[in-house]
């Protein structure tokens, strides 16, 4: 029976690894023991020179198969060849080291633009925020009520008139573009008042340094004399005030009233008492003027 007999060394397969075999014949002849010899050398070389000399030398040689499959695998991979079964895999490389450059410094990077503040929303938004426009709008003297941080009817009719005095949006909000304007705002140095009583007794001042004193000077002023509460108007700079009243017997009961006016100059502030007077008393005939008051003193000149 036919048997295929192997070679003396045995090929796995192309490319893989190779394990060599035993000389076949029990006693190897001297030119035998040159190439096995020659082969111990150069098998686990990785110098494709090396392997080629062996083959060089003995191109029939017992180990010739297994030598051009090495020098095959050194040549034709172009990168280390694949280690022979029983060797020591090739040391892995090592790890790659990170940059020791640090990175650039916060202030060399380019700036981010904040959002620019919005001119269109509201600065109502907290007590602290109206508190300061009721602050303010009582320095330029208008009527703004308590001055709580709370927004009540006063403060809006307040803020309105002075967006209408300032040619601005009337909506008795403010917005934080107003708000910018109201801050900006000049505010008067020279104040006077006119505290008043429904029945008569009035107390005047002029030349104070602020708002807060004229009222209570004018106001102690008065109480003393009616020995009740009195309400009071405040001028400030060049600007007057003036008292319409009038005090008559109608239909056999007695009827008083003041008109309180503030206006630019001491004429019209005058003028205009009296006509609210004339126009809302029971007795339009008996209104007169009972005082004046300019916040410089001009009513005494």
């Amino acid at each position: 029976m036919f048997r295929y007999v192997l070679p003396a060394v045995a090929i796995l397969a192309l490319g893989a690894t190779v394990v060599p075999m035993t000389v076949t014949p029990a006693v190897a002849q001297s030119g035998e023991t040159d190439d096995t010899s020659h082969w111990d050398r150069v098998k686990q070389s990785k110098d494709p020179n090396e392997v080629r000399s062996y083959l060089e030398k003995f191109p029939n040689g017992l180990y010739a198969a297994l030598a051009r499959i090495r020098l095959r695998n050194l040549e034709g991979s172009g990168g280390a060849p694949k280690p022979e079964a029983g060797s020591s895999p090739p040391p892995s490389a090592p790890p790659q080291q990170r940059s020791s450059t640090p990175p650039p410094p916060a202030a060399s990077l380019p700036p981010v633009s904040a959002p620019a503040p919005s001119t269109t929303a509201s600065a109502l938004t907290n007590p602290g925020a109206i508190r300061e426009v009721q602050d303010l709008l009582y320095k330029l003297n208008y009527q703004i009520g308590p001055r709580n941080g709370r927004i009540t009817q006063q403060t809006r009719d307040a803020i309105r008139q002075w967006q209408e005095n300032v040619k601005q949006p009337i909506s008795g909000d403010v917005t934080e573009a107003q708000l910018a304007l109201l801050r900006r705002a000049r505010l008067p140095t020279v104040w006077g008042a006119l505290a008043y009583h429904a029945r008569g007794a009035t107390g005047t001042v002029w030349n104070r340094q602020s708002r807060e004193s004229a009222e209570a000077d004018a106001l102690a002023e008065c109480r003393k004399k009616a020995n009740a509460t009195c309400s009071v108007l405040t001028v400030a700079s060049n600007i007057c005030g003036a008292l319409g009243f009038y005090n008559a017997v109608v239909a056999g009961r007695q009827h008083w009233g003041v008109y309180a006016s503030v206006r630019p100059t001491l004429g019209q502030a005058t003028d205009n008492a009296l006509s609210e007077c004339r126009r809302q008393a029971k007795q339009p005939n008996s209104c007169g003027v009972r005082t004046t008051v300019c916040a410089d003193g001009g009513h005494r000149r």
